[in-house]
Protein backbone atom coordinates (compact mmCIF):
# COMPACT_ATOMS: atom_id res chain seq x y z
CA UNK A 1 0.00 0.00 0.00
CA UNK A 2 1.54 3.28 -0.59
CA UNK A 3 1.30 6.68 0.59
CA UNK A 4 -2.15 7.63 -1.04
CA UNK A 5 -4.06 4.56 -0.90
CA UNK A 6 -3.47 4.52 2.70
CA UNK A 7 -4.70 7.72 3.45
CA UNK A 8 -7.42 6.83 0.77
CA UNK A 9 -8.51 3.81 3.16
CA UNK A 10 -8.00 5.85 6.78
CA UNK A 11 -10.52 8.33 5.49
CA UNK A 12 -13.05 5.40 4.57
CA UNK A 13 -12.23 3.82 8.29
CA UNK A 14 -12.42 7.04 10.07
CA UNK A 15 -15.99 7.36 8.19
CA UNK A 16 -16.98 3.71 8.63
CA UNK A 17 -15.86 3.82 12.53
CA UNK A 18 -17.53 6.72 14.63
CA UNK A 19 -14.42 7.69 17.25
CA UNK A 20 -14.63 5.98 20.75
CA UNK A 21 -12.81 8.46 22.95
CA UNK A 22 -13.16 6.01 25.97
CA UNK A 23 -11.47 8.26 28.07
CA UNK A 24 -14.18 10.89 28.47
CA UNK A 25 -14.69 11.26 32.33
CA UNK A 26 -11.66 10.13 33.33
CA UNK A 27 -8.65 11.55 34.71
CA UNK A 28 -5.29 11.00 33.90
CA UNK A 29 -4.47 8.60 36.49
CA UNK A 30 -7.50 6.83 35.45
CA UNK A 31 -6.02 6.46 32.20
CA UNK A 32 -2.64 5.22 33.04
CA UNK A 33 -4.70 2.52 35.85
CA UNK A 34 -6.86 1.90 32.78
CA UNK A 35 -4.19 1.04 30.10
CA UNK A 36 -2.11 -1.06 32.99
CA UNK A 37 -5.75 -3.37 32.96
CA UNK A 38 -6.19 -3.67 29.47
CA UNK A 39 -3.43 -5.30 29.18
CA UNK A 40 -3.64 -9.23 27.83
CA UNK A 41 -7.58 -8.70 28.44
CA UNK A 42 -10.75 -7.50 26.79
CA UNK A 43 -12.08 -4.27 26.94
CA UNK A 44 -15.25 -5.90 28.96
CA UNK A 45 -13.00 -7.14 31.61
CA UNK A 46 -10.77 -4.49 31.42
CA UNK A 47 -13.13 -1.61 32.00
CA UNK A 48 -14.79 -4.24 34.74
CA UNK A 49 -11.88 -4.10 36.95
CA UNK A 50 -11.57 -0.39 37.09
CA UNK A 51 -14.89 0.13 38.27
CA UNK A 52 -14.73 -2.65 41.12
CA UNK A 53 -11.52 -0.92 41.58
CA UNK A 54 -13.36 2.21 42.28
CA UNK A 55 -15.81 0.27 44.24
CA UNK A 56 -13.16 -0.89 46.47
CA UNK A 57 -10.95 1.97 46.81
CA UNK A 58 -13.20 5.15 45.97
CA UNK A 59 -11.29 7.79 43.65
CA UNK A 60 -8.48 6.67 42.24
CA UNK A 61 -5.49 9.15 42.96
CA UNK A 62 -1.70 8.01 43.23
CA UNK A 63 -1.86 8.95 46.95
CA UNK A 64 -4.81 6.65 47.65
CA UNK A 65 -3.74 3.66 45.82
CA UNK A 66 -0.31 3.76 46.72
CA UNK A 67 -1.18 3.54 50.67
CA UNK A 68 -3.51 0.51 49.41
CA UNK A 69 -2.27 -3.48 50.00
CA UNK A 70 -1.81 -5.72 47.43
CA UNK A 71 -3.77 -8.32 48.03
CA UNK A 72 -6.54 -5.35 47.91
CA UNK A 73 -5.90 -3.79 44.79
CA UNK A 74 -5.67 -7.50 43.16
CA UNK A 75 -8.59 -8.48 44.71
CA UNK A 76 -10.31 -5.30 42.89
CA UNK A 77 -9.10 -5.92 39.79
CA UNK A 78 -9.58 -9.48 38.97
CA UNK A 79 -11.86 -9.35 36.84
CA UNK A 80 -9.04 -7.78 34.79
CA UNK A 81 -6.93 -10.89 34.37
CA UNK A 82 -3.59 -11.25 35.74
CA UNK A 83 -4.46 -9.57 38.94
CA UNK A 84 -1.39 -10.52 40.72
CA UNK A 85 1.32 -9.34 37.85
CA UNK A 86 -0.94 -6.58 37.37
CA UNK A 87 -2.14 -5.04 41.33
CA UNK A 88 1.92 -4.55 42.61
CA UNK A 89 2.90 -2.62 38.97
CA UNK A 90 -0.56 -0.59 39.69
CA UNK A 91 0.69 0.07 43.21
CA UNK A 92 4.39 0.75 42.23
CA UNK A 93 3.34 3.49 39.76
CA UNK A 94 0.98 5.36 42.06
CA UNK A 95 3.64 5.68 44.76
CA UNK A 96 6.34 6.73 41.80
CA UNK A 97 3.87 9.40 40.46
CA UNK A 98 3.72 10.25 44.33
CA UNK A 99 7.10 10.64 45.05
CA UNK A 100 8.62 11.66 42.52
CA UNK A 101 5.89 13.93 41.04
CA UNK A 102 3.73 15.15 44.19
CA UNK A 103 1.05 13.06 42.87
CA UNK A 104 0.77 14.81 39.83
CA UNK A 105 0.59 12.97 36.66
CA UNK A 106 -0.39 16.07 34.53
CA UNK A 107 3.15 17.60 35.27
CA UNK A 108 4.49 14.67 32.87
CA UNK A 109 2.08 15.03 29.88
CA UNK A 110 3.06 19.05 30.38
CA UNK A 111 6.39 18.45 28.85
CA UNK A 112 7.88 17.79 25.50
CA UNK A 113 6.32 14.60 23.72
CA UNK A 114 9.89 12.53 24.06
CA UNK A 115 10.49 13.80 27.19
CA UNK A 116 6.92 12.79 28.58
CA UNK A 117 7.75 9.29 27.11
CA UNK A 118 10.72 9.12 28.78
CA UNK A 119 9.38 10.00 32.44
CA UNK A 120 6.48 7.70 31.29
CA UNK A 121 8.42 4.44 30.59
CA UNK A 122 10.47 5.62 33.94
CA UNK A 123 7.79 4.59 35.69
CA UNK A 124 7.08 0.98 37.38
CA UNK A 125 4.73 -1.32 35.08
CA UNK A 126 4.77 1.23 32.32
CA UNK A 127 6.45 0.13 28.96
CA UNK A 128 5.62 1.90 25.39
CA UNK A 129 2.29 1.38 24.60
CA UNK A 130 0.80 2.36 27.59
CA UNK A 131 3.09 5.13 27.64
CA UNK A 132 1.83 6.08 23.96
CA UNK A 133 -1.67 5.70 24.62
CA UNK A 134 -1.65 7.91 27.91
CA UNK A 135 -0.09 10.49 25.94
CA UNK A 136 -2.75 9.87 23.13
CA UNK A 137 -5.86 9.93 24.81
CA UNK A 138 -5.01 12.23 27.78
CA UNK A 139 -2.25 14.34 26.34
CA UNK A 140 -2.88 15.03 23.12
CA UNK A 141 0.43 14.03 22.19
CA UNK A 142 1.25 13.10 18.85
CA UNK A 143 1.67 9.57 18.89
CA UNK A 144 0.47 6.51 17.88
CA UNK A 145 -0.20 3.40 19.98
CA UNK A 146 0.36 -0.12 18.72
CA UNK A 147 -1.81 -2.74 19.93
CA UNK A 148 -2.20 -5.95 18.40
CA UNK A 149 -5.00 -5.24 16.36
CA UNK A 150 -2.78 -2.12 14.50
CA UNK A 151 0.51 -4.63 14.65
CA UNK A 152 -1.69 -7.03 12.62
CA UNK A 153 -3.36 -4.36 10.28
CA UNK A 154 0.16 -2.73 9.46
CA UNK A 155 1.58 -5.96 8.07
CA UNK A 156 -1.28 -6.92 6.19
CA UNK A 157 -1.10 -3.47 4.67
CA UNK A 158 2.06 -3.57 4.19
CA UNK A 159 3.43 -0.43 5.71
CA UNK A 160 6.58 -1.69 7.43
CA UNK A 161 8.20 -5.42 7.83
CA UNK A 162 9.25 -5.15 11.05
CA UNK A 163 7.61 -6.67 14.01
CA UNK A 164 9.15 -5.32 16.89
CA UNK A 165 6.86 -1.91 18.65
CA UNK A 166 9.45 0.91 17.80
CA UNK A 167 9.56 -0.20 14.09
CA UNK A 168 5.69 -0.47 13.73
CA UNK A 169 4.67 2.54 15.51
CA UNK A 170 7.48 5.03 13.71
CA UNK A 171 6.21 3.44 10.74
CA UNK A 172 3.02 4.78 11.46
CA UNK A 173 3.84 8.13 12.36
CA UNK A 174 5.47 8.72 9.26
CA UNK A 175 2.47 8.02 7.06
CA UNK A 176 -0.11 9.33 9.31
CA UNK A 177 -0.33 13.40 9.89
CA UNK A 178 -0.23 14.11 13.79
CA UNK A 179 -3.64 16.04 14.14
CA UNK A 180 -4.63 12.39 12.35
CA UNK A 181 -2.57 9.90 14.96
CA UNK A 182 -5.39 9.54 17.61
CA UNK A 183 -8.58 9.36 15.34
CA UNK A 184 -6.90 6.86 12.78
CA UNK A 185 -5.30 4.58 15.51
CA UNK A 186 -9.00 4.43 17.53
CA UNK A 187 -10.13 3.57 13.37
CA UNK A 188 -7.28 0.99 13.27
CA UNK A 189 -8.80 -0.76 16.11
CA UNK A 190 -12.08 -0.58 15.58
CA UNK A 191 -11.44 -2.29 11.87
CA UNK A 192 -9.49 -4.87 13.17
CA UNK A 193 -11.91 -5.89 16.17
CA UNK A 194 -14.96 -5.51 13.53
CA UNK A 195 -13.66 -7.22 10.44
CA UNK A 196 -9.89 -7.48 10.04
CA UNK A 197 -9.76 -9.94 12.75
CA UNK A 198 -6.44 -12.32 13.73
CA UNK A 199 -8.80 -15.37 12.32
CA UNK A 200 -11.27 -15.64 9.59
CA UNK A 201 -11.25 -11.47 8.78
CA UNK A 202 -14.18 -10.86 6.93
CA UNK A 203 -12.90 -9.37 4.01
CA UNK A 204 -15.56 -9.96 1.30
CA UNK A 205 -17.02 -7.10 4.02
CA UNK A 206 -14.13 -5.14 4.08
CA UNK A 207 -14.89 -1.80 2.55
CA UNK A 208 -10.84 -0.91 2.01
CA UNK A 209 -10.09 -4.48 0.43
CA UNK A 210 -9.12 -3.55 -3.06
CA UNK A 211 -6.26 -1.37 -1.38
CA UNK A 212 -5.10 -4.19 1.09
CA UNK A 213 -1.91 -5.74 -0.08
CA UNK A 214 -2.80 -8.71 1.61
CA UNK A 215 -6.26 -8.92 0.41
CA UNK A 216 -4.79 -9.15 -2.94
CA UNK A 217 -2.06 -11.91 -2.28
CA UNK A 218 -5.04 -14.17 -0.29
CA UNK A 219 -8.03 -15.81 -1.99
CA UNK A 220 -10.66 -13.89 -1.19
CA UNK A 221 -12.61 -17.13 -0.36
CA UNK A 222 -11.15 -16.83 2.99
CA UNK A 223 -13.13 -14.18 3.95
CA UNK A 224 -16.26 -16.19 3.53
CA UNK A 225 -18.35 -18.02 5.81
CA UNK A 226 -17.71 -21.36 6.28
CA UNK A 227 -20.71 -23.73 5.19
CA UNK A 228 -21.72 -25.69 8.36
CA UNK A 229 -21.96 -29.63 7.71
CA UNK A 230 -25.02 -31.07 6.58
CA UNK A 231 -25.59 -32.69 10.00
CA UNK A 232 -23.32 -30.85 12.24
CA UNK A 233 -25.19 -29.99 15.39
CA UNK A 234 -26.14 -26.48 16.51
CA UNK A 235 -25.29 -24.90 19.53
CA UNK A 236 -27.53 -22.37 21.22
Amino acid sequence: MDQRAFRRTMRTLESRYPTDRWTVGMSVFEVLVSTILSQSTTVVNERRGLQDLRCRVGALTPERLADQPVEKIARAIWHAGLARQKAPRIRATAAAIRDRWGGHIERILALPTERARAELTALPGVGPKTADVVLAMAGRHPTFPVDTHIARIAHRWELTRHKDYESIRAALERWTPPDKRTTWHLAIIAHGRALCKARRPRCLECPVRRDCDWFRRTPSQRGRPRSRPRHAPTKG
